[in-house]
């Protein structure tokens, strides 16, 4: 597992260093990270599935960024911690400005449930 994460890492800095979409190399190394796995423990998919939906859930209510990281952490815990991990990841490559004391925008939500959503979509086609 620690291969799978550090891999990650390698292929966001060089693709970082091309001069590449950061976000788009976001992208690409958290659904490699996320299938990957998967792939490696196909026995978590219920439970991650379950997770990412209870956070989208949560998503409709207004919150901090803050709140989103404990919400993601609590939820994946234990076996399915990784998932947490690369989920996290992901939301701090575009963290918002404020992060304790203001709500999230919408608009940043919208972004954070489409990712959620990528992410339900590569666990249903394993």
């Amino acid at each position: 597992m620690k291969k799978i994460i550090i891999s990650v890492f390698l292929i966001v800095t060089l693709m970082g260093c091309t001069g590449m979409n950061v976000s788009t190399t976001a992208n690409l190394a958290t659904d490699t990270a996320f299938v990957l796995a998967l792939q490696n423990n196909p026995t978590y998919k219920t439970g991650v599935l379950i997770a990412l939906q209870e956070i989208k859930s949560m998503l409709a209510n207004e919150m901090t960024y803050d709140q989103l990281i404990a919400l993601v952490a609590s939820k994946f815990t234990g076996k399915n911690a990784v998932f947490g991990i690369i989920l996290a990841g992901y939301l701090a490559e575009d963290k918002p400005v404020f992060e304790t004391y203001i709500n999230m925008l919408d608009s940043y939500k919208a972004d954070v449930i489409k990712k959620i959503d990528r992410f339900i979509l590569l666990a249903n086609s394993m």
